[in-house]
């Protein structure tokens, strides 16, 4: 029945009418008409918001992993090129 709703709900918002056909067209005056445009139109917007922000969540999200990755990936180059480093420094050493 949800479904149906939210189709109900986007057809309503993209056209302006209900469909024809539609019980309500005939069972309902057109002040109740005019309400339930309205309201599919703002469930709709709501909806569409609540997409754009599982959108930018996801965005955000993947955007934090490449960046946790990045750095790991960066303090393991760091710590290798210390190691490298002072193992080079310690046998200079050894050698004088």
């Amino acid at each position: 029945m949800e479904g149906q709703a939210v189709r109900l709900a986007f057809f309503i918002a993209l056209t302006g009418r209900l469909p024809k056909g539609d019980i309500m067209t005939e069972n309902h005056t057109k002040s109740r008409q005019t309400a339930e445009i309205a309201f599919a139109k703002t469930q709709s917007q709501f909806l569409a918001r609540g997409r754009a922000i599982d959108e930018q969540d996801a965005i955000a999200s993947a955007r934090d992993e490449k960046t946790i990755r990045l750095r790991e990936a960066r303090l393991t180059r760091e710590r290798e090129a210390r190691e490298s480093a002072t193992a080079a420094l310690v046998a200079k050493r050894a050698r004088t």
